[in-house]
Parts: C-alpha cells; sequence; structure tokens
C-alpha cells in the first residue's frame, strides 16, 4: 500500500469520507460514509462504515457496524460487529459477530456469540458458546463447538450478550473432526464425530468414530 497515504484519526463524536488511508482509528462516536481501505483499522468505542471495509489488521474494540464487506487478514473482537458479510485469514473474537452473508476465514475462533445468515467456513472453528448463536451451514476440518465457562469469560463484553438459550442452531454441520455440545441441526456430517451433551441432531453421518453423550438425542445414524 502506498506510504503516501495519511491517517484518519477520529476522537469524539464525528464523520469523515471514506478511501484509502494508511492507518485508520475510531475513538469514540463514528461514522464513515462510504469505503475504507488502510493497512489497519481500530474502533474503540461505537461506530459505523456504510461501505466495505478493506484492512490488513481490523481491531474493535466496542460496537460496530459496516454495512458492506469486512476484508482483512485478521479480526479482531473485544465487543460486537455487524457487518454484511467476512473474509480473513483469522477471526478471534470475545463478544459477538453478526452477519448478513457468509464468513470466510482459515481460523474461526470465538467466545460469546454468533448469527450467520449464510455459510461459516473455516479450516479450524472453535466456538465457546455464552448466548443463543446460528449458522445457516457450518463447514471446516476441525470443528470444536462447546458451552463456555462463565470463570473464562470477559466481564467486559458479558453485559451485551444474550445469556439465555445457550445453544448452537445450524441446518447443516460438515467437517472432518467434529464435537459438538449444546447445538441443534438438522444434519452432522463427518469422519470422526462427537455428540455432547445437549445436542440434539436429526441425522448424522460419519465415516468413522461417533461417539454419542446419553445425555444427547440423535434420530438417525448413518455409517457411510
Amino acid at each position: 500500500m502506498d506510504r503516501t497515504l495519511l491517517d484518519l484519526n477520529l476522537n469524539g463524536i464525528g464523520s469523515a469520507a471514506g478511501g484509502e488511508y494508511r492507518h485508520v482509528r475510531l475513538d469514540g462516536v463514528c461514522k464513515l460514509l462510504s469505503d475504507v481501505s488502510a493497512e489497519t483499522f481500530v474502533v474503540n468505542g461505537h461506530g459505523s462504515a456504510q461501505g466495505a471495509v478493506r484492512t490488513k489488521q481490523f481491531t474493535c474494540n466496542g460496537k460496530f457496524t459496516i454495512k458492506g464487506a469486512l476484508n482483512s487478514e485478521e479480526v479482531r473482537i473485544d465487543g460486537m460487529i455487524d457487518t454484511g458479510s467476512v473474509n480473513a485469514d483469522r477471526v478471534m473474537a470475545n463478544g459477538g459477530l453478526s452477519s448478513e452473508g457468509d464468513v470466510e476465514s482459515e481460523l474461526f475462533e470465538l467466545t460469546g456469540y454468533f448469527d450467520v445468515e449464510g455459510l461459516l467456513n473455516a479450516g479450524t472453528i472453535k466456538i465457546s458458546l455464552h448466548g443463543g448463536s446460528r449458522a445457516r451451514e457450518i463447514g471446516g476440518e476441525i470443528i470444536r463447538v462447546r458451552k463456555g465457562k462463565d470463570a473464562k469469560w470477559n466481564k467486559l463484553v458479558s453485559w451485551a450478550i444474550p445469556r439465555l438459550n445457550v445453544q448452537l442452531e445450524a441446518n447443516v454441520i460438515e467437517g472432518d473432526d467434529i464435537e459438538l455440545e449444546e447445538t441443534v441441526a438438522a444434519v452432522v456430517r463427518g469422519n470422526r464425530v462427537v455428540i455432547g451433551k445437549g445436542c440434539r441432531i436429526g441425522k448424522v453421518e460419519h465415516k468413522g468414530e461417533l461417539v454419542v453423550h446419553p445425555q444427547a438425542k440423535v434420530d438417525e445414524r448413518v455409517r457411510n
């Protein structure tokens, strides 16, 4: 990226046009009026971008809404973001993530909750549930979904998370190595599959090992 680009720093309450910047930092209540690209993009507070955000490193400490797509090598969230879609190498979230479209990443680690209207797709998916979560489909090589423990929860953002009905809902979950807790799904498809406590699954299709917890329900089991 061109090193002659200027930085964008907003403090307090303010807005700015989109465009290309070197570094973007938003402190307070801020709004960006169109697409933005930058090497780094940092949010401290509340704000929104009316277009897409493209950056190498996206960091949100607070709450931020992106009307378009978020494209970033690394996404770090301590709070909540609401976006059109996500395409990243790594997503590490402590809080909430909502997406109207797909979320694609090599690594997806989340403690909190998520709402993905499309496909959640990552090589490795590790989820610690602290609120009701859902995705239309989930796909990955390694998928781990567990009910979170309050002792490990970040109290700075826990006030904003819907704590009731802590479970994951999905139509299809497909991967190579799958371990689930507190999950409701129509179909789970994989090689090694562990259906843990609190799960309700319509059909499990597995090639290798299948383990089902006594406090889980699986209507149909198919070995391929």
